[in-house]
C-alpha cells in the first residue's frame, strides 16, 4: 500500500493543486493521498481566504482522500518550522510512504545537498551564516549565500536554488526527513505555468497561482469568470456558497482594527516577548503603528534590509494570536501532538482506520475530549481554537459568528448521506 502525503494551504484549491494531486498519485503509485493543510492562519502571516472546513471540502472533492490540519503552532511559522511540523505530522501517521512536493527545480539531486548542509549545520556553515547576518542581511539571504559559498557557488548549487519559494520549502521538507530519520520517500515535481508569487491570470490558461486568484477576488470584490476558469467547479461552488453566507473571503486588511487596537494597548515589553521579535524591533513596530493608516503601511514602515516583508507580516500574525517565544519553544520541543481530521473521502475513511491503528499520536475528529486535558496536547489544540475564534471576527458576515466552532463542526465526509 502506497500513501503519498502533500503539504498545502489550498488558499483556495485550484487547478494547479488538482494537477499536483493527480501527479502525486501517479508518480508515487499511490493508493491514497493525504493532505496536511494549514488552518485559519498561513505561513506568510495571512488569514486564509475561507475557513479550514470549506477548504478541506474543496480538497476532498478535488481528489484528496484525507485532509488533516497542520496545527496553528506550525502553520504560521517560518519555512523550517512549518516544514518540520508538516513532515513530522505525516511521519506520525505511520502509513505515509511518500511525500510529493512541487518545486521550481523539479530535481531532488539539486535540492538534497542544501538540505544535508542545513540538517548537519557544519562549523563552516555557521561561521559563514554569522558573517552574513553580521553584515545586516536577512536570515534567508544570509543562509542562501552561506550554502552557496560552502558548495562552491556554481551550477545547481547557485543562489538561484534558494531564491525560489517552492525550492526553499522543498529543501526544508528534505531537511526535516533527514532530521527525523524518516523512511518516507521524497518525490518532487516541477511547477509549471503560474509561479507561487505570479499575480497575473493568463486568459488562455486553466492554471493560475493562488496569489493571482486572491488578488482577482480582492480587486473585483466578487467571483469572476476568470476565477471560475482556473479552479475546479466544486471549488467555485464552495467559494460562492461561503461568500453568500458572509464566511469569506478574508484578507490581511481585515485584521487592521484588531491589530492596531492590540498595538495601541499592548506594552512594548509584551511585544518584545513575542516570537521572532528581537534586537529592539518591538520599539520600531510600536512607533510605526502610531501613524500607519493600514496594515500595508505598517509593514512597509517596519521593513528593513534585515527584516523582510514576510517576516514582519508573520510577526503581526503573532501579535494577533499572542504567540510568544516560550510557546514556540514548547511546540518545537514536542512536535505535533495530534492528527486533526478535517475531511475524508470514502477511501479516506478506510485509511483513517489504518492511521488510528498505526499512528504514534491520536487521530481525532472531535476536539472536546482533548481540550479538557491539562497537558501540552490541549495547549496546542487550544491555540487552534484561539485562531478560529479570531478568524470568525474577520469574516464579512453582518452577524458575528459564534465562538468555539472547533468544538462544533465535524469533518466533511464526501458521499455521506445527511
Amino acid at each position: 500500500m502506497n500513501v503519498v502525503g502533500i503539504i498545502t494551504e489550498h488558499n483556495p484549491y485550484h487547478n494547479g493543486h488538482l494537477y499536483h494531486v493527480d501527479m502525486a498519485r501517479e508518480v508515487c503509485g499511490a493508493d491514497y493521498v493525504i493532505s496536511v493543510m494549514s488552518g485559519h492562519f498561513l505561513q506568510r502571516g495571512e488569514p486564509a481566504l475561507f475557513n479550514k472546513w470549506a477548504r478541506a471540502k474543496m480538497a476532498i472533492l478535488g481528489g484528496v482522500d484525507i485532509v488533516i490540519e497542520l496545527p496553528t503552532a506550525y502553520s504560521v511559522r517560518s519555512a523550517s518550522a512549518f516544514a518540520m511540523g508538516s513532515v513530522a505530522l505525516l511521519n506520525a501517521t505511520g502509513v505515509v510512504t511518500h511525500i510529493c512536493f512541487g518545486s521550481e527545480s523539479g530535481s531532488l539531486d539539486e535540492l538534497l545537498p542544501s538540505a544535508r548542509i542545513l540538517a548537519d549545520e557544519p562549523r563552516e556553515f555557521k561561521i559563514l551564516l554569522a558573517e552574513y547576518l553580521g553584515a545586516g542581511l536577512s536570515y534567508p539571504v544570509a543562509r542562501a549565500r552561506a550554502i552557496t559559498r560552502l558548495m562552491g557557488g556554481s551550477g545547481c548549487n547557485s543562489a538561484d536554488i534558494h531564491s525560489s519559494p517552492n525550492n526553499i520549502l522543498g529543501i526544508e521538507y528534505l531537511r526535516s526527513l533527514i532530521l527525523l530519520k524518516s523512511s518516507i520517500k521524497p518525490v518532487t515535481i516541477r511547477r509549471f505555468s503560474a509561479g507561487y508569487h505570479d499575480r497575473s491570470m493568463d486568459g488562455r490558461s486553466a492554471i493560475a497561482s493562488a496569489t493571482s486568484i486572491r488578488d482577482e477576488l480582492q480587486v473585483c470584490g466578487r467571483l469572476t469568470e476568470d476565477i471560475r476558469r482556473v479552479v475546479p467547479e466544486s471549488t467555485f461552488t464552495i467559494m460562492h456558497e461561503e461568500t453568500g453566507k458572509g464566511h469569506g473571503p478574508v484578507f490581511l486588511k481585515d485584521c487592521a482594527k484588531i491589530l492596531f487596537y492590540l498595538l495601541r494597548t499592548m506594552p512594548v515589553e509584551k511585544v518584545a516577548g513575542l516570537l521572532d521579535v528581537g534586537e529592539g524591533l518591538e520599539n520600531r513596530i510600536c512607533e510605526v503603528s502610531r501613524s500607519a493608516g493600514s496594515v500595508m503601511e505598517l509593514i512597509a514602515g517596519v521593513k528593513t534590509k534585515r527584516y523582510t516583508w514576510t517576516r514582519i507580516q508573520r510577526i503581526l500574525c503573532y501579535i494577533l494570536l499572542g504567540y510568544t517565544k516560550e510557546q514556540a519553544e514548547v511546540f518545537d520541543r514536542s512536535g505535533p501532538l495530534y492528527i486533526r481530521v478535517l475531511g475524508l473521502s470514502p477511501k479516506g475513511r478506510e485509511l483513517l482506520k489504518k492511521i488510528k491503528k498505526n499512528a504514534v499520536i491520536p487521530a481525532i475528529t472531535r476536539t472536546v475530549p482533548y481540550l479538557a486535558r491539562n497537558d501540552e496536547m490541549s495547549g496546542m489544540l487550544q491555540f487552534d481554537v484561539r485562531a478560529t475564534d479570531l478568524y470568525t471576527l474577520l469574516c464579512p458576515a453582518v452577524k458575528i459568528l459564534p465562538r468555539g466552532l472547533d468544538c462544533k463542526i465535524m469533518p466533511f465526509i464526501s458521499g455521506l448521506k445527511p
